[in-house]
């Protein structure tokens, strides 16, 4: 009997267990209604440089979660942008060629239910890569070439070095520079001084390059002064660089990028500023680095903004020192203005500037009338922060040594 009431009661659950899973309803996305929304209308087309921005109207489905665009791009490879229901436009880009190109919209809804197709035709206007090329302008530098641009659109690219390899018999890529800046120049090092076959080409971030620039040039001599020997040697008028528990070697132990290493002066005294350093080999110097103090005093602070960097052979050919002509007896090497990539205001940085700044900010002197010194003096006029502290987080210096 007890067996017999245990079946019933299985036989019952299983029953009901069935009954359950045939009636119960299948799940859907909340607020979807099962059905494909209507199709989307081209109000219109726009060609930009390597793409198009097409405006349109979405149905009036009040599921739509966002509307897709379908192409290829002029290597076949396929492509899909989506955007959400709200806006009234899509914009397509990624094209390295200019050319007539098919675009598909589809609307599609919280069900994932997708409208009819509507095709749309777009024809790019010539890419920024194709614009950017033919205004390169490579040139002999100091241990390697320096390369200016024009990218009035402010697209990001990169600029790409090759150099030939006799070894492999071809050029083969060496590195890059990544810019969103309307115009520039940079420089790219570390080359010796022999002569030497040098290639460069712009590419997007979509992998489209452009063709390739040729120039063979013999580097300018450039050769790194070793920090080891640097030391400060404070003159009449000079600051202390070792407040706050900051060191002046800390300007010179090739550490950078590091809130907490850096050269630092006190706030009380105004600038200008003046910092005399040693560099203990006679040499004519080509250019230097200055590195900012990083982390989050980038761009602000004391980092020097306006400077002019002197020189000076013999320190004791000096005269007497004079508060109202501090530099006198010094040679003027180069007014210097640090540049911010963003342009943003004090207290807000990018990527971009981060990036600049740990590369180093360079500053060339005049080839044309290079002068062999071995001390340097650093006149800071204005600061990021515009107060009245000064921060340097590391100098190097590069030249022809002749002692």
């Amino acid at each position: 009997m007890k067996n017999y009431i245990k079946l019933t009661i299985f036989s019952l659950g299983i029953a009901l267990f069935i009954y359950g899973c045939e009636v119960e309803e299948p799940h859907k996305p909340y607020g979807s209604d099962g059905v494909a929304p209507g199709t989307v209308t081209v109000d219109n087309v726009v060609n930009i440089p390597g793409g198009a921005v097409i405006y349109y109207t979405p149905p009036a489905d009040v599921d739509v979660l966002y509307v897709k665009a379908s192409f290829e791009d002029d290597r076949g490879r396929p492509r899909e942008v989506k955007v959400s229901q709200v806006i009234d436009s899509i914009v397509i880009q990624g094209f390295g060629q200019v050319g007539d190109y098919n675009v598909t919209l589809n609307a599609v809804d919280r069900g994932e239910n997708v409208s009819t197709s509507t095709d749309v035709a777009i024809s790019p206007l010539t890419p920024p890569v194709q614009l950017i090329f033919p205004t390169l302008v490579g040139e002999v530098d100091f241990g390697g070439i320096k390369v200016s641009y024009e990218n009035p659109l402010e697209a990001e690219v990169s600029l790409n070095v090759l150099v030939f390899d006799e070894l492999q018999d071809e050029f083969v890529y060496r590195e890059s520079f990544f810019t969103s800046q309307a115009s520039g120049t940079y420089s790219f090092r570390g080359y010796e001084a022999v002569k030497t076959q040098f290639g460069v080409y712009v590419e997007d971030r979509w992998e489209n390059v452009s063709d390739t620039i040729y120039f063979e040039v013999t580097p300018i001599p450039d050769e790194f002064l070793d920090k080891l020997l640097f030391s400060v040697f404070k003159i009449q008028g000079d600051k202390d660089f070792n407040d706050y528990g900051f060191n002046e070697t800390q300007m010179w132990d090739n550490r950078w990028s590091d809130q907490w290493n850096c050269g630092h002066t006190d706030f009380i005294t105004t600038l200008p500023h003046y910092l005399t350093v040693d560099l203990a080999v006679k040499a004519k110097l080509s250019r230097f680095k200055l590195y900012q103090r990083g982390g989050s005093e980038l761009y602000k602070h004391g980092n020097p903004k306006r400077f002019n960097v002197y020189g000076v052979l013999d320190i004791n050919s000096l005269p007497p020192y004079d508060a109202n002509n501090p530099n006198a007896g010094w040679t003027l090497l180069r007014e210097c203005e640090s540049f911010k990539p963003s342009g943003l205001p004090v207290g807000q940085t990018t990527a971009e500037d981060y990036d600049y700044q740990n590369k180093g900010e360079d500053f060339d002197f005049d080839v044309d009338n290079l002068v062999e010194i071995k001390y340097i003096r650093i006149e800071v006029l204005e600061n990021w922060g515009n107060i009245n502290g000064t921060v340097i987080g590391e100098l190097s210096f590069w030249g022809e040594i002749s002692q």
